[in-house]
């Protein structure tokens, strides 16, 4: 049996991974893939954003990908898709923002049952060029993922000017002078081929690995970097305008503790679900599907940062209902 490819891809809170996912999803379209998605936080809000994904152990894309949670340690995860009825031939994972990949890199270099059926192809960091100067100073882990890749994918080059860009590089190469970089917007590849590169290379980040326990942990959202976390729902329909104003102001005042907000939301007089993105004071809204008529209409909102006030801020999001 030939080696499933495994493509890795790390970056801190709102990089782009999950559109570059997408992404990846609609270039290859000839793929079958197999996607291991790991969310920090009480609950997957990321598996809504990826198109199409349904709520099971292992769902099933509408282009024939499937789809789990790594909610279980690694290796078990993946005899899991080995041993499914779903056929697939390469295998996407996306880290949570605030891990070091280095475990899950380790599990697939140095364990023989693991080694025997997966291949590492390539380890994929996304790097937000407008936010990874204040991301570095802050958190560490950053410059771990930026470190143990082979692709460095530079992300949001709409958002800098040519002065800041170079000086990005400049940075990354002190990091990591091994990695192919690759400059981008919006997560998008252009002519660059990704995939089936197997540009992996052990021996050039080993010393990075070194020394980090490989328990074959699938759970790398363990947070030991001071970062907390929390989930709101609301069943009541938002008003469009108060969130939005919140939002604002709530973002601008905590520029520095707060790090990523996303969800979706559930608008009084609007019949399709709100993407809502937020990097830093940067916020993006979409449109995402309608409500069918059976399905629970519900906000979901993912904060993370550091020192939440978690009472304070439920109550003044509860103070956003229409």
């Amino acid at each position: 049996m030939s080696k499933i490819p495994v493509t890795v891809i790390t970056g801190f809170l709102g990089a782009g991974k999950t559109s570059l996912l997408n992404n990846l999803i609609a270039k290859y379209s000839d793929k079958k893939f197999a996607i291991i998605e790991n969310e920090f936080g009480e609950e997957n809000i990321d598996s809504t954003l990826v198109e199409n994904i349904q709520s099971e152990d292992i769902f099933e894309l509408s282009n024939g990908c499937i789809c789990c949670n790594l909610n279980q340690e690694l290796f078990v995860v993946l005899q899991k898709l080995v041993e499914s009825k779903h056929d697939f031939n390469h295998l996407l994972i996306e880290t949570t923002g605030i891990a070091d990949p280095g475990s899950i890199l380790a599990s697939f270099i140095s364990d023989p049952i693991i080694k025997s059926q997966f291949e590492l192809d390539s380890v994929i960091c996304l790097v937000d060029a407008k936010n990874v100067d204040s991301d570095l100073k802050k958190e560490n882990v950053l410059s771990k993922q930026i470190a143990i890749s082979d692709t460095i994918l530079l992300n949001k080059l709409d958002l800098v000017n040519e002065e800041k860009i170079e000086s990005i590089l400049n940075l990354i190469k002190k990091k990591n002078q091994h990695a192919e970089i690759i400059k981008s917007e919006f997560s998008k590849l252009g002519n660059h081929q990704l995939l089936d590169q197997f540009s992996y290379k052990p021996e050039n980040i080993f010393h990075h690995i070194l020394g980090i326990e490989t328990r074959m942990k699938g759970n790398f959202s363990e947070n030991n970097h001071g970062i907390q976390n929390m989930l709101f729902k609301c069943d009541e329909p938002l008003d469009q305008m108060k969130i939005g104003m919140w939002l604002d102001a709530f973002l601008q005042f905590n520029q520095d503790t707060i790090y990523r907000v996303k969800g979706i939301l559930n608008l009084a007089g609007v019949d399709n679900r709100i993407i809502l993105q937020s990097v830093h004071t940067q916020i993006q809204a979409t449109v995402g599907k309608a409500w069918s008529g059976d399905e629970k209409r519900e906000s979901k909102i993912v904060i993370i940062g550091k020192d939440l006030n978690q009472e304070i801020i439920e109550k003044n999001l509860l103070d956003l209902k229409a």
